[in-house]
């Protein structure tokens, strides 16, 4: 621990002498300290060595002087700087010089150490230069970063650049990393915030990429033609995915066969995400929002998993189900919907059915759960589960509606018969509401108590008995008797409606005399002249001695009416006699019944 980068010379001394493959000079520093530095003689032990391997991690390594790089054997195939604290640095332009190596480590960076806190109270002073300095001369940084579109060229014939948990904090990255032989990258738990830029692989032939736990809201990666493995969890790309309506995201990406887009905060997919990426063979889709499912899987033949757990479905629509049944047909697919609250209620009903059909695609199947609490539901006994809500869920729909409709039926018909019963009490007490309230234009100005009417009776009678009224009536009831009598062709006053003037008639007389031929009985407006009395004796007067009916030989000498039937019944009607000779009898019955 305490031999320190000074040390290197003696360590590597005559090493070039050996057939050495492999040298690990991990934690030859203090875990605490400032960050260190390797300058060129520390390694010239080594520079004509055939290393294959070389690892300098958990050093507080910080820099190199320039040409440390370049004098690194040729040989070299793994070179691992992980666990420091390396910044950028004009010794990233040499990096292409290391022809041979097939991987770089330069992972967490700016760590713990090993056994952190108690490495910081160690009791560690590790060999240092005595003309140590803090700074070489000449360096400048900015050359190795400068521009918006910088390019770094990476060894030729690197497979593996491991960079992950690095602490690497880039925005927008917008460069290119030349590496025609790369394979795999790992880039996750860092700072990475992308929105607008890309690295730029030209020529690349990268399989495996991870960028996980990072901040990207968009696909850094532009060239995906020999991309099998990629990992994009743990970011932003909820926006970006939704609006690529037209799959141009993943349009490259025709080699996929792993995808994982967990933690994503996704609340949609559109159908034409993974277009081209026939190949896939698992889809990680768990972690986020989603509750519908719209993605294209009917051209994924090799498609195995699809893990959708922990997301929002409470169901499959009928348009889902039936994209998945097509997908079942076409290859070997394990959907997983664990932890989604699946909604265990009548409306759910066909859904819980069809999975209960297809459960053989499901993965954890008996371990899922309902939204609600149900405590005879059980996934683990879903068939019996789905009897007991099937019973629940019964439908009594066809009695209900024929019970509604024959209940509807009746109470309309009730009604009906009460309003055609009752029509005429409701026509009056509509008018007296309507008087009470000033709507109806009186007759006279002066309506008549209960003891004094204006006229001692009201002739009802139609057109055609206008001359008995006339000729007979008049002369024998108010020139012989002096009674007063209300003749609506004599005493009805214009402009005033007809209804309230018949209703104001009623009431101003002490009775109402109808005069019943054939002719009256069809009349519309006589029949409410008679019905309305009728309930004017009833409602006002008491009793339908109010009304008076006076029935020609037409009517009397036929089958009696049965709307005047109720008054025949109650003695309230005269017969006008068919000889000459019973005519006196008659008018003084006739007088006596409208005094009395």
């Amino acid at each position: 621990r305490e031999l320190g980068f000074a040390s290197l010379p003696n360590i590597t001394f005559y090493l070039n002498q050996t057939k050495i493959l492999s040298l690990i000079i991990d934690g030859i520093n203090c875990a605490t300290g400032i960050g260190t530095y390797i300058r060129k003689h520390h390694m010239d032990g080594i520079r004509t060595t055939h290393l294959r391997k070389l690892s300098l991690a958990n050093n507080r390594l910080e820099l190199f002087e320039r040409g440390v790089i370049y004098n690194l054997p040729k040989t070299l195939m793994f070179f691992s700087i992980a666990g420091n604290k390396v910044t950028a640095g004009e010794y990233l332009i040499e990096m292409h010089t290391m022809s041979n190596v097939r991987v770089i480590d330069m992972s967490y960076q700016y760590h713990p150490q090993v056994n952190y806190p108690y490495s910081v109270l160690e009791n560690c002073e590790e060999k240092v230069e005595k003309e140590m300095k803090t700074r070489f001369p000449g360096f400048n940084t900015q050359a190795v970063l400068s521009g918006p579109n910088w390019s770094m060229p990476l060894p030729p014939n690197l497979e593996t650049l491991y960079l992950q948990s690095a602490r690497y904090i880039i925005k927008n990255p917008s460069f290119s990393l030349i590496a025609p032989n790369l394979r795999h990258v790992y880039l996750q738990n860092n700072f990475i915030m992308s929105n607008s830029g890309r690295i730029i692989f030209p020529n690349n032939t990268i399989i495996t990429c991870d960028i996980s736990n990072n901040i990207f809201s968009h696909n850094p990666v532009n060239d995906g033609r020999h991309m099998k493995y990629l990992n994009i969890s743990n970011n932003r790309f909820d926006k970006s995915f939704m609006t690529d309506t037209d799959g141009t995201i993943f349009a490259t990406y025709t080699s996929l066969e792993v995808i994982d887009m967990s933690f994503n905060n996704i609340f949609s997919l559109p159908t034409m995400l993974l277009k081209n990426s026939h190949k896939l063979r698992y889809i990680n889709a768990s972690n986020n929002r989603l509750s519908n499912w719209m993605v294209d899987l009917t051209e994924m033949p090799n498609l195995i998993s699809l893990d959708l757990s922990e997301n929002k479905f409470t169901t499959l629509s009928e348009g889902d189900r039936n994209h998945f049944e097509k997908a079942f047909q076409n290859s070997n697919l394990s959907i997983n919907l664990f932890r989604n609250g699946i909604t265990c209620t009548c409306e759910n009903q066909e859904f819980l059915i069809w999975i209960q059909k297809h459960k053989k695609h499901f993965l954890n199947f008996e371990n899922y759960t309902c939204s609600t609490k149900h405590t005879y539901f059980d996934f683990k006994n879903l068939r019996s589960s789905l009897a007991i809500l099937k019973k629940q869920c019964a439908s009594y729909l066809g009695w209900y509606i024929a019970c509604a409709v024959t209940l509807a039926t009746f109470l309309t018909f009730l009604i009906s018969v009460l309003l055609v019963r009752n029509k005429w009490k409701i026509r009056y007490l509509i008018y007296k509401f309507r008087q009470r309230f000033g709507f109806v234009v009186p007759f006279k100005k002066h309506l008549p108590t209960t003891m004094h009417y204006q006229y001692d009776a009201f002739i009802s009678y139609c057109g055609r008995e206008l001359m008995f009224v006339l000729k007979e009536v008049l002369p024998r009831i108010e020139v012989d008797k002096n009674l007063r009598l209300l003749i609506r062709d004599r005493d009805y006053i214009p402009g005033i409606p007809k209804v309230d003037t018949i209703m104001s008639s009623l009431q101003e007389s002490k009775r109402t005399v109808c005069i019943v031929s054939k002719k009256y009985l069809e009349s519309k407006w006589r029949d409410y002249e008679l019905n309305m009395a009728k309930v004017e004796g009833i409602k006002d007067r008491g009793s339908l001695d109010y009304v008076i009916l006076i029935l020609l030989p037409e009517v009397y000498n036929d089958e009696i009416p049965h709307k005047i039937i109720d008054l025949i019944r109650k003695d309230r009607y005269i017969e006008y006699p068919m000889e000459s000779c019973a005519y006196d009898d008659f008018w003084d019955r006739l007088i006596k019944m409208i005094e009395e």
